[in-house]
């Protein structure tokens, strides 16, 4: 009979989980029409979501935990080893600068990592291979890392306040740069100007979301295989909600 749902006596769907405006927005458009969150909502969709994506953001993670600690050690030990040839100053500083160019090489990879995370908070299909597609982004992303350790790091010598201020500001910057294919300095003014509309907020997801993985990594450790995913999907349903997204390529 026509009218009569199949199942009238079936659970409702959540709202929460299957009713989300992913729709893109131009960069000027989301900036100028404000958003908001409710933290509580961003937290308990994202763990909702790790349901069906943690095995793949886990094995992207170990990837790029691997070539990042393999590179850090690398550049470690050579720029350690020059800056003890060079003085004090030199050996404080040169290991540094080597540990930001290790994270600048994996760049790509990270933003890879976001990218399943906003694949997965706007329903989309997932998949592994986007992980390793921004390579053809290398010389962009590598500059954005850079660029944006720099940036934090003088907030945190001169003041500490601008530091936290950046380091929040600029959560955005890598998901807009391979998501939108943002040049550097765009992905990042565009985080810090979005964010800055609801910075406090945002610190405070940031802050929840810190302490349920550091709650979760008491056992072992073995609750962040839960709790890591939950945190990258938690920024890639931020993101969606203030840019939207993009269809995934075909």
């Amino acid at each position: 009979m026509q009218g009569i749902p199949e199942n009238p006596y079936s659970a409702p769907q959540s709202a929460l989980v299957e009713s989300t405006d992913t729709q893109a927005l131009s960069i000027e458009a989301a900036l100028a029409r404000g958003y908001d969150f409710n933290i509580g909502d961003v937290v308990n969709e994202s763990w909702q979501r790790v349901k069906g994506s943690k095995g793949m953001i886990i094995g992207a993670m170990l990837v790029y935990a691997v070539a990042s600690q393999t590179l850090g050690l690398l550049f470690g030990f050579v720029f350690g080893l020059i800056g003890a040839l060079g003085g004090d100053v030199m050996a404080a500083v040169l290991p540094i600068v080597g540990g930001l160019i290790a994270s600048g090489l994996c760049a790509s990879l990270l933003g890879g990592i976001y990218l399943l995370g906003i694949r997965q908070a706007a329903g989309q299909p997932l998949n592994f291979n986007e992980v390793f597609a921004n390579f053809g982004l290398f010389v962009p992303l590598f500059i954005l890392s850079i660029l944006m350790a720099v940036l934090i790091y003088v907030g945190f010598f001169l003041l500490l306040l601008p530091g936290i201020y950046l380091g929040v500001a600029y959560l955005l910057a890598l998901p807009l740069a391979v998501e939108r294919k943002l040049s550097p300095w765009q992905a990042l003014e565009a985080s810090r100007k979005a964010i800055s509309q609801r910075w406090f907020k945002v610190f405070g997801l940031m802050l929840v979301l810190s302490l349920i993985m550091m709650v979760s990594a008491i056992p072992l450790g073995i609750g962040l295989v839960w709790t890591f995913p939950m945190f990258i999907i938690a920024v890639g349903i931020l993101y969606r909600t203030i840019f939207g997204v993009l269809p995934p390529p075909q």
